[in-house]
């Protein structure tokens, strides 16, 4: 399968910006599994942690808005669990922690049981080598088998992982962990949402919610900005984002009017691939 490259452009053809209200699928419900009062407390965390790091949004935040109850499960899209002894180095390990929580919450959102708890051990793997210990316990793990079976669960465990990171990140001065990360995840989420649909004549509601990823993308490089001088992967976590905001920087949010065009063959200068492969970083001799 030839994988989509995102390409924006700003055309004649005007297509109405809308926003999704949520993602409506067919999956079992659970109710009480996840009360409706932890789910508040879980969107009132992050909420707090974006108004201090001006973060993009979650994983979770970024695929809610994709109604899957039409669309099909591709697990190729997804960074592979075999990958996640290939990254090495502190920056590539962190990135792919990144793109990992992603994919858990892209596996939670279709429902598919067994994607879901792989993806949960990997996460936890790959978390304990960037030393971001306890956002996954043996008992979130449990909590997710016992709830297998409801979207709503595994999706709502999704989203709490990448914010028990965000948090644990917090707590320990680590902001640049929290860079890293959100870059990671923000980027795979991208590819994930712009591979989801191959009809995007009538996708306008994915592409009202790409475009308003510029001011996520604006706010991301602003504070990862203001700590490059302290740690070179942060500098260069920032080079391999400006293709992207170059990106958006060509389209005026103000017009309320966009277009996507994707495109199988590109050139170098038009390329933007959002999948990140171990091959992509520097790995130690």
């Amino acid at each position: 399968m030839k994988r989509k490259y995102l390409h924006f452009a700003m055309l004649s053809l005007s297509i109405p910006l809308f926003l999704a209200t949520g993602c409506q699928s067919g999956g079992k419900r659970a109710p009480g599994t996840i009360d409706d009062k932890e789910t508040g407390e879980i969107v009132d965390r992050l909420e707090t942690l974006k108004q201090v790091y001006h973060l993009c949004p979650s994983p979770a935040e970024m695929l809610s808005v994709i109604d899957v109850a039409d669309l099909n499960f591709k697990g190729e899209l997804l960074n592979p669990p075999e990958n996640a002894d290939k990254y090495l180095d502190t920056k590539s390990t962190t990135l792919a922690l990144g793109i990992y929580i992603t994919d858990l919450a892209y596996a939670a959102l279709f429902g598919r049981q067994e994607e879901t708890l792989d993806y949960l051990e990997v996460v936890r793997s790959v978390a304990e080598r960037v030393r971001v210990t306890g956002a996954i316990n043996d008992e979130l793990i449990q909590k997710a088998k016992d709830n297998v079976e409801y979207l709503d669960s595994l999706f709502n465990i999704s989203n709490e992982v990448f914010i028990n990171m965000l948090f644990y990140c917090e707590r320990n001065n680590r902001s640049n962990t929290i860079v890293i990360l959100s870059a990671g995840a923000f980027i795979e989420s991208l590819y994930l949402a712009v591979n989801l649909v191959d009809d995007y004549e009538n996708a306008g509601f994915i592409l009202q919610h790409l475009a308003e990823q510029k001011y996520a993308i604006d706010n991301l490089m602003v504070f990862a900005e203001s700590l490059q001088d302290e740690d070179e992967n942060i500098a260069s976590v920032l080079e391999n984002l400006h293709p992207l905001k170059e990106i958006y920087d060509g389209f005026d949010m103000g017009s309320r009017t966009i277009t996507i065009k994707t495109q199988d063959e590109v050139s170098d200068e038009q390329r933007l691939c959002f999948h990140l492969h171990p091959e992509d970083f520097p790995q130690k001799p």
